[in-house]
């Protein structure tokens, strides 16, 4: 039997069709002292959002300029708009110390505890039986066998591609960089996106495919950056988190093209950056805790992420860096994905 987590009710039930990645941590902080109300337990009206704690769990940090500061953004606001008794983080979250952090939160009386990052998953899934009448969201995961956990599937595939196909047209040499953060499951996600978008555009261009190993170490993956630069690529696009800031220094003090994921990445390399293609997960976290708040937390929950959805965001087209034709040309695909026209091969979220 599906469970639902109940609230507070409101007149109409919701439909959601929305959707996202994944390292040091900080103890769990929150606004308020540990203590408040107890979990829901059923689907009868118990508590009003102003009694909900919810929590989010972060591989990078919240000034990472990227996914892990989407994350926190969207849970903040959410405690705004709902009126959520507390809303807590944990930063740079590592794999040892995850499944430990979501039991404290949840020792801890929260409702509903979000991992930001498919790297969640396995600890979610550990601790989530133990935690029957406690919520738990995975960003970047489907989920069909849990009760109380529910997956917000990233079509990550789409913003690799744009990135992908923009530079495939951009490119001179035919050698291209990609630098991710971590092999987990949204960073390949969008390199095989990218990889796409790569070819689409320009059949003879080359990936120089590059991983840092980390989500905040800036210094390797600029260092990274460089190499792919003397390895000839004349363009890169990061999707490396907080790391990947580093990877927007190389790019500009090199003067090599780049496509960032945000845009005050952008305002860092302002004579080099083409545009930026965003992935704003902020409203998917509002919107699985909106779907707590309003009664319709199940199994039966589906939040995704897509261009179709809202969730990427492209712009700041260069006008010194890309043609008109060209703009063109990546605006295009944009709005055949947003449309549906363009349907990419996607790796299934587990």
């Amino acid at each position: 039997m599906k469970k639902r987590f109940a609230a507070i009710t409101l007149a109409a039930a919701l439909t959601l069709g929305l959707t996202a990645c994944g390292g040091s941590s900080s103890a769990p902080a929150s606004s308020k002292a540990p203590g408040a109300s107890a979990p829901v337990e059923s689907a009868a009206p118990q508590t009003g959002a102003s009694e909900v704690k919810a929590a989010i769990l972060l591989p990078g940090t919240i000034n990472d300029a990227g996914f892990s500061a989407a994350g926190y953004n969207g849970l903040m606001e959410a405690k705004d708009e709902f009126g959520l008794a507390d809303a807590a983080y944990s930063e740079s979250v590592p794999l040892a110390e995850q499944e430990s952090t979501i039991r404290d939160y949840a020792n801890r009386g929260y409702n509903l505890i979000i991992g930001h990052g498919n790297d969640f998953l396995d600890a979610i899934k550990t601790v989530a039986p133990d935690y029957p009448d406690t919520a738990f969201a995975v960003t970047n995961a489907v989920v069909t066998d849990m009760d109380n956990v529910v997956g917000i599937d990233i079509k990550n595939e789409e913003q690799g591609y744009v990135a992908g196909y923009a530079l495939g047209l951009l490119t001179e040499s035919n050698k291209v960089g990609f630098v991710g953060s971590m092999e987990l499951l949204a960073q390949t996600r969008v390199q095989n996106g990218f990889e796409q978008g790569l070819k689409a555009a320009n059949p003879d261009a080359e990936a120089l495919v590059s991983y840092v190993g980390s989500m905040s170490d800036s210094a390797k993956a600029k260092d990274q950056a460089v190499a792919l630069f003397e390895q000839g690529a004349d363009c890169v696009f990061q999707y490396a988190q907080g790391a990947g800031i580093g990877v927007v220094q190389a790019a500009e003090e090199n003067g090599k093209t780049i496509v960032v994921t945000s845009p005050s990445q952008q305002e860092m390399a302002p004579n080099t950056a083409a545009m930026f293609v965003q992935t704003d997960t902020k409203q998917q976290i509002i919107a699985a805790v909106q779907a707590y708040v309003d009664g319709e937390f199940s199994s039966d929950l589906k939040i995704e992420g897509t261009f179709a959805s809202g969730l990427f965001k492209t712009g700041g087209f260069n006008d010194k860096l890309m043609s008109s034709e060209i703009q063109q040309q990546v605006q295009k695909v944009i709005d055949d994905l947003t449309s549906g026209a363009l349907v990419l091969e996607v790796t299934v979220a587990s």
